[in-house]
Order: C-alpha cells, then sequence, then structure tokens
C-alpha cells in the first residue's frame, strides 16, 4: 500500500521514543564530561585521570543495573503485547526491589573495601600515589548517589514504555543541570576538589530520581510498584532475558580494565593518560546514540516478538537501524571536523591537545559501525537469540578490542591504542557481514536478512492478514476480507459478520476522529492473524490516549459504538494498552 509522509506507525513511535532515549542518555554522559573538564582546568591532570580511571567502577553500577533492567524491559514488553498488566507489574516491582538491595550492597562495599575497588581499577598507593587520593575523594562523595543511579537506570525505560518520554527528557535536564552547578560551585566556591565533583553528581542523581517518580504519583499509569504476589518466577525470567546485558557489560568493563592497564605501562607521559580519558569520554558520549537506539529496539521488539508480528518487526528493524545510521553519520561528521575544537575545551597544554585530537577523529570513523553493533545487539537480545548475541558481546566488546589494543599498541605505543578503536570495529563490521552471508547462504538483500528469525516464525500467509489503513475505503476493504478470513478459520457465518462490522467501527472511528501525535495523516496499523486456535485482532495507531473498552461520552455515560458489544460478548479476552503514546487494542475470538 501506498506509504504517506509522518503516518508510518512504527517509524512514528521509534523515533520519537528513541530521540528521548538518546537525549536523556547524552545528559547523563554530558554530566559526566563536565566533571572531568572542570576538574582537569581547576584541579589538574592528576584529579581528572583520577575520575577518569574510575570508569571501571561506575561502568559495574550500569552493568547490574543495566542487567536488571533490560532483563524486566525485554519480559515486560512480551506482557504488554499480549495485554497482560498484572504480570508485568509483577515484574516491574521485583526488578526495582532486587535494584535496591544491590545498591545498598554496593555502597557498603565502598565504605568498607575503598582500597580494593580502587586497585581493581588498576591504581594503587605505591605506583600511582599521585592519583590514588583523588580516586579515593571522588568515590566518596560518588557512593552517595550509587541507590539513585541504579533506579534510575531501571525506571527510565520504564517510564518511556508507559508513555513518559518528557518527563523523563525533564528528569535528564535536571540531572544535568544540577551537576554543572555543583561542580562549578565546588571548584570556585567550596573548594571540595574530587570529593565535592563525586558529591555533585550524587546530588544531580538524586534529584533524577525525584522528578522521574512523579510519574507514578497519580497512579494512571500502566506501571504500580507493589509488593504483593512477587515471585522467584518473574526474577529467573528477567535473569535469563537480561543475562546478554550482563555480559556484554561485563566485556566492556573487562576491555576497559585491560586497555587502560595497557595505556599506563606504555604511555611515556600523563598526557598520553589524559588523551586517553578524552578519547573515552566522547566516545561514551556518542555511544549514547547507539544506546538510545538499542534501548528503544530493545523494549519495542517484545511488543512484537511477544505476538509474533513479522512484518511489524521487520519494519521496526529497518527504522532502528536507518535512524541509527543517520543520526551516529552526523555526529560522525562533526565530532572529527571539531576534534581541535573539543580538545581545546579540556586543556591548553599542546601535548594534551594533540594527542586527543588523534583520538577523538579515530573514534568518530568508528561510530556508525559502533552504532549499528550496539543496536543489532539489542535486537537480538529482544528476541531471545541469547547464544549469537554472547558470542558477539564477547568478541565485539573484549575480544577482538584488546588484541587490537594489544597488536597496536606493542607497535605504535599510545597513539596505537588510541587508534585500535577505530580498526576493531572495521574487522567486526567484516565478521559480522560475513556471518549473515554464511546464515542466508547468499548476500544480504534487505534487512530481514539480518534479523535471524527462526523458520516459520509469523505463521502462513494464509493465517495473517496486515494492513495499514488511511481512509476509509481502506477500512470497507479490510472489512469485507476480515469477514472472509474469519469464514476460512471456522467462525461461523455470524461471528464473521460481527468481526466485519467491529473492524469498520473502531479502524473508522480512529479515521475519521483520530489526532496525529505528530504531523501527517492518521494511520491504524491493523493485524488479523490466528494463533493458539484463536482469532486475534490487532489495531494500532499513534494517536492521542482512547480506551475503546471504558468510552464515556461527555455526560458521563458509558457508550458502546454499535459493533463493540456484540463482538465483546463472544470475545474470549479484549485487552487495551498504550505504551509509547500508541493506542493498542487486542482482541481474541475462539
Amino acid at each position: 500500500m501506498r506509504k504517506r509522509k509522518g503516518a508510518d506507525i512504527v517509524s512514528s513511535m521509534f523515533f520519537s521514543a528513541s530521540v528521548a532515549m538518546i537525549f536523556t542518555q547524552v545528559a547523563g554522559v554530558v554530566a559526566n564530561i563536565v566533571d572531568g573538564v572542570l576538574a582537569s582546568r581547576y584541579l589538574g591532570t592528576d584529579v581528572y585521570s583520577a575520575i577518569s580511571l574510575l570508569g571501571p567502577f561506575a561502568g559495574t553500577l550500569v552493568l547490574l543495573a543495566a542487567f536488571l533492567s533490560t532483563g524486566s524491559q525485554v519480559v515486560c514488553s512480551r506482557l504488554i503485547g499480549k495485554g497482560r498488566q498484572e504480570e508485568a507489574n509483577k515484574v516491574f516491582s521485583a526488578a526495582l526491589v532486587i535494584t535496591f538491595v544491590l545498591a545498598f550492597l554496593l555502597v557498603s562495599g565502598c565504605v568498607i573495601f575503598p582500597k580494593q575497588l580502587i586497585s581493581i581499577c588498576g591504581v594503587s598507593v605505591r605506583k600511582n600515589h599521585e592519583i590514588y587520593p583523588e580516586m579515593l575523594g571522588y568515590l566518596r562523595g560518588y557512593m552517595i548517589g550509587i541507590p539513585a543511579l541504579m533506579a534510575v537506570q531501571v525506571l527510565g525505560p520504564m517510564v518511556v514504555m508507559d508513555g513518559g518520554k518528557k518527563l523523563f527528557t525533564l528528569s535528564a535536564v535536571m540531572l544535568c543541570l544540577v551537576d554543572i552547578v555543583g561542580d562549578l560551585l565546588n571548584v570556585t566556591v567550596f573548594r571540595g576538589g574530587s570529593f565535592g565533583m563525586g558529591l555533585a553528581t550524587s546530588a544531580a542523581f538524586l534529584l533524577q530520581l525525584v522528578v522521574l517518580q512523579m510519574h507514578y504519583r497519580n497512579g494512571n499509569g500502566y506501571f504500580r510498584f507493589s509488593l504483593r504476589g512477587i515471585k522467584m518466577d518473574e526474577l529467573r525470567e528477567v535473569a535469563r532475558a537480561g543475562s546478554p546485558t550482563f555480559v556484554r557489560k561485563l566485556a566492556t568493563i573487562l576491555r576497559d580494565l585491560l586497555i587502560n592497564r595497557m595505556n599506563l605501562a606504555i604511555a611515556l607521559s600523563t598526557a598520553a593518560v589524559a588523551a586517553r580519558g578524552v578519547q573515552n569520554d566522547l566516545n561514551i558520549l556518542m555511544f549514547c546514540i547507539g544506546l538510545g537506539v538499542g534501548k528503544t529496539l530493545l523494549s519495542m521488539t517484545g511488543i512484537y516478538y511477544g505476538v509474533r508480528d513479522r512484518k511489524g518487526l521487520n519494519r521496526l528493524f529497518a527504522a532502528a537501524m536507518k535512524t541509527g545510521i543517520q543520526l551516529s553519520g552526523v555526529a560522525c561528521v562533526i565530532c572529527f571536523f571539531l576534534a581541535r575544537f573539543i580538545a581545546d575545551f579540556y586543556t591548553d597544554d599542546p601535548e594534551v591537545i594533540a594527542l586527543s585530537v588523534f583520538a577523538i577523529r579515530c573514534m568518530a570513523v568508528s561510530l556508525i559501525l559502533d552504532t549499528v553493533l550496539v543496536a543489532f545487539q539489542n535486537y537480538l537480545q529482544g528476541t531471545g537469540n541469547r547464544k549469537l548475541v554472547n558470542i558477539m558481546n564477547f568478541g565485539e566488546r573484549l575480544f577482538i578490542p584488546v588484541l587490537t589494543a594489544l597488536v597496536m599498541g606493542r607497535f605504535f605505543g599510545s597513539r596505537g591504542i588510541m587508534a585500535s578503536i577505530a580498526v576493531s570495529k572495521g574487522l567486526l563490521g567484516i565478521l559480522m557481514f560475513v556471518l549473515v552471508c554464511l546464515h542466508c547462504h547468499r548476500f544480504p538483500r534487505s534487512w530481514e536478512d539480518f534479523m535471524f528469525l527462526p523458520a516459520g516464525f509469523g505463521g502462513s500467509e494464509a493465517d495473517s492478514m496486515d494492513a495499514e489503513l488511511y481512509t476509509m475505503e481502506d477500512v470497507i476493504r479490510e472489512r469485507d476480507l476480515a469477514e472472509q478470513f474469519c469464514l476460512r478459520h471456522g467462525t461461523g457465518k455470524k461471528k464473521a459478520l460481527t468481526m466485519g462490522l467491529f473492524v469498520e467501527e473502531m479502524a473508522g472511528n480512529i479515521i475519521q476522529h483520530g489526532k496525529a501525535r505528530r504531523h501527517g495523516a492518521v494511520c491504524v496499523d491493523y493485524r488479523l492473524y490466528v494463533h493458539d486456535n484463536r482469532i486475534c485482532l490487532s489495531l494500532r495507531d499513534y494517536c492521542e490516549a482512547f480506551d475503546p473498552t471504558e468510552y464515556r461520552g461527555t455526560d458521563g455515560n458509558r457508550i458502546e459504538p454499535r459493533g463493540i458489544p456484540m463482538v465483546m460478548g463472544m470475545a474470549k479476552e479484549v485487552r487495551y494498552y498504550n505504551t509509547f503514546n500508541s493506542n493498542c487494542l487486542l482482541l481474541y475470538l475462539n
């Protein structure tokens, strides 16, 4: 069917949610970069190096939180796609409980074993006596915000899934502003050193958590926290679904630890250490594009995969890859040509600037491949392909980068280690393309060739109908086809006519009265399919929230358009949910 600008529901859902996710990821990273810039300019290179070398510990916090966050996203999105709200809420609540328990244990570890934690990051009192005290001070200020940091990682994607992306974006803006103001006050007024820098970051995380929890105050959201009914079964499923993220983050932490140690061993001056820190900062910032696209893809994949919607999943995958390539391509060009300008923000040391410019440009040329690989891994995790995604995690995040850095560092020193980020991504891109070719037994011809869907996924063509409806003529056509579909699958004439009437009534109501959230024509994603010996109808639109099962007129009386009561009476299940600001209605006939 002919596409209309701005009407595609999957693209609209994905783009708006991914932009919000990217922005909020960027805001959090900007706060950390500001820590580094102000520390470098006002407190010295030693303090900046100390903050950057503590990165693996911060990565461990994100590792554990992301493990729970992505696991709960995958499980909840599949339950949402099936309309099972109560079970989704149990998973949501269980993930939050475990998050706070882990946060308490980590804070306790910071208090009891600070020396050991810093040593794990590659710094010792004897060998790095100028950096160690600064790392200790920053850790003591930073640990106060650990519970909030971890809770935000779990809550944030759920708020976006629940239609609260504006509040999520606001919370990220507040995080960034509070951290910047706190850092400035620390270096200019309070003179709190590295401890004050960590404390300002903690205050920003705490405020972000306060802003996010406002989404749940009125009780109108899809998710509601409750300790009632939480079972270990939910936690086991979350652990299985989140395990690829755990592996990926663990591999990333090990990679950074090993490469940091290599750089410390061969660096001729602290300038090389500082330049590597600048590269890490920018890499983490630009990584937000892939991370935002990937997290959004992870959440939305479960919605389509759970109901075996092959065409919807195909459209989602294509939208994610196109968005990621376009955004990372723009970022690549900006970083490459503004590398000197960026380096000047950190320092006026000529040696650090020269090395930083080289490091930033190496990072920039690897950005598009990095974004594609991250998004692809999140997609595989969303579809439950844990074996393949874990192979990619170890290869892409640990073995190939470390081996490349080891070889290039051996021959080219610190510059070789900085350049290895681009070389390793190129190698990974080639290997991934070869893997897809082997899987397809030919060169890939479409986005679906990269999706690794199981054979028979989505059912046969005879058991599924899909359409994008823009006009009443489209609705009337699909009404007649829906009746024929039901008759072919043995519902009887009465149920077939009623289903056709329901399609006409509901889809027509959206076309005639729906108000699109974005500029463009109103569109209805329509799907009629057979699953578990039931005929399932799915209607999705990107209009203002409207629940047809609870619709009431202006006088407060319940109104049911003429086709709805008959179908409701014969349906085994009728479920409505609103996610990513789209209305979704599911109806199951025996």
